[in-house]
């Protein structure tokens, strides 16, 4: 074979076998272990994350502590999937906003309402959608749920994006284990 031929065919076998071990290994790390916040004898830390989709179904969640006559606040940014999140450019996460997790420290021993809020995106970008004023709210959207957090625990809320939205609180030990948390679904 004709180096100049044996050059451009072994490039592009490079760019081949890169794209195709990167894509396993987005797919291998998409669910990043939680990693808890300092907290005290009187917080406990949270982490907000979403599982599936194709990045067309980005959650808003809020809180509020069950007691408080203040209505909920929001978390944070949006969040993706991490698999989906780990496969946008830079430029558009600056352009588009949003994240793959939240992470929070809270105060324990209070009742604590959680909601997400899962919005359809109906305008993209190179099939990557945009900013949430684009998107609309699902009718069919997770229960709301209440829980107690206990100091210096950690706790992972997580929603899955797939026929039906399902929301679920889990508390993660030092070793990573997940344990599924009692909480009380209220209406909103």
């Amino acid at each position: 074979m004709k180096a100049s031929i044996a050059i451009p065919v072994a490039l592009a076998f490079a760019v081949l076998m890169a794209g195709c071990s990167s894509h396993r290994l987005a797919e291998q790390n998409f669910s990043k272990p939680v990693v808890p916040l300092a907290t005290n004898d009187h917080q406990a830390s949270l982490t907000f994350r979403t599982k599936g989709g194709a990045g067309d179904n980005p959650v808003t969640y809020s809180l509020a502590y069950a007691e408080s006559s203040y209505g909920l606040a929001e978390a944070g940014e949006r969040v993706y999937d991490g698999y989906y999140f780990s496969r946008v450019p830079g430029y558009l996460k600056k352009i588009g906003g949003g994240t793959d997790s939240i992470d929070k420290v809270i105060e324990a021993n209070k009742p604590l309402r959680i909601h997400a809020n899962v919005k359809q995106q109906i305008a993209t970008l190179n099939g990557i959608p945009t900013h949430s004023m684009f998107g609309y709210a699902i009718t069919a959207q997770p229960a709301t749920q209440v829980f107690t957090p206990q100091p210096k625990k950690h706790y992972l809320i997580e929603t899955v994006i797939s026929d039906a939205f399902v929301m679920s609180i889990y508390e993660v030990t030092a070793t990573g284990e997940r344990k599924p948390v009692e909480v009380t679904v209220v209406a909103d």
